[in-house]
């Protein structure tokens, strides 16, 4: 049994209060896990899109209702607009609003398409290696593909290496999709696989990608965290990052933030998502 099984396996006897034996009913527990990843897929693939520009395509997934799509920046390039297929059909075009800094692949796209559904972001922080995590996207234009797999290796510093690797099997088109956890919430963005390699592929972490693009910050369910540069920023006394800036996923409740600047503690407590940004400074 691969562990992608076995984890969806486990999760699927959770669910319906059973525990693992020696005695259990294989068929049982495979159609357990048959459920379990078509609900995964079935709640994620409504937010994917299909992206085309200049001859090339990949993919994206919407990151709130009302149409900004994250993706690559190597999959929108230098264009201006890009063509977008949604799961329902609708064929759009899309204006490119932002694009990472320099050295970093993702962009934003926005299209004007009424209410969509959109995938909320995870914490990367609670993934380890041989987290369980999926994907859905284009691979060699195969649309709307589903892959699942683990959490192969996570590097310490995110600073420097942005990425961390899956072995979610990946093609040419993938690139853009969302990495997602158990639950369905995005924890990356796919990025790279190495040619030639069987399944050593690469994600973007999405607290990396919440702190490096502006407009997605503003509209995800995050607390934005303003400090000096290097500066570490503790939220609930965990550490989220270090300054200038943190963003840090969030649901409705009360969170302490703190960071000893200059040698003084500074400390703010917030009530989410009547406030969503903090100064410390």
């Amino acid at each position: 049994m691969s562990f992608a099984v076995g984890s969806l396996f486990s999760l699927a006897l959770f669910a319906a209060g059973g525990t693992a034996s020696a005695g259990s009913d294989n068929d049982v527990a495979l159609r357990a896990v048959e459920r379990a990843q078509q609900a995964l897929f079935a709640k994620v693939a409504s937010s994917v899109v299909f992206l085309t520009s200049q001859g090339s395509f990949g993919s994206g997934f919407f990151v709130d209702e009302s149409g900004l799509i994250l993706t690559n920046r190597h999959v929108v390039g230098d264009a201006d607009s890009i063509d977008v297929v949604l799961h329902d059909g609708r064929k759009l075009v899309g204006k490119v609003v932002e694009r990472a800094p320099e050295g970093l692949d993702l962009a934003l796209v926005r299209v004007a398409s009424g209410r969509v559904p959109a995938l909320s972001t995870g914490r990367f922080a609670d993934l380890r290696v041989g987290s369980f995590v999926a994907s859905v996207g284009h691979g060699e234009g195969a649309i709307w593909t589903f892959n699942t797999g683990m959490v192969s290796n996570i590097y310490p510093a995110a600073n420097e290496r942005p990425i961390f690797q899956t072995q979610i099997p990946l093609n040419s088109g993938n690139s853009g999709g969302p990495i997602v956890d158990r639950s369905g919430r995005v924890v990356g963005v796919v990025t790279a696989g190495i040619k030639g390699a069987n399944s050593i592929n690469f994600g973007i972490r999405i607290d990396v990608a919440l702190r490096s693009l502006e407009s997605l910050a503003d509209r995800c369910a995050c607390i934005s965290v303003r400090a000096p540069a290097g500066v570490a920023v503790f939220v609930d006394g965990a550490l989220a990052g270090v300054g200038p800036r943190v963003v840090v996923p969030a649901r409705q409740k009360t969170y302490e933030v703190f960071a000893v600047v200059g040698g003084v503690m500074k400390k703010a407590r917030i009530q989410f998502p009547s406030t969503r940004t903090v100064e410390l400074k």
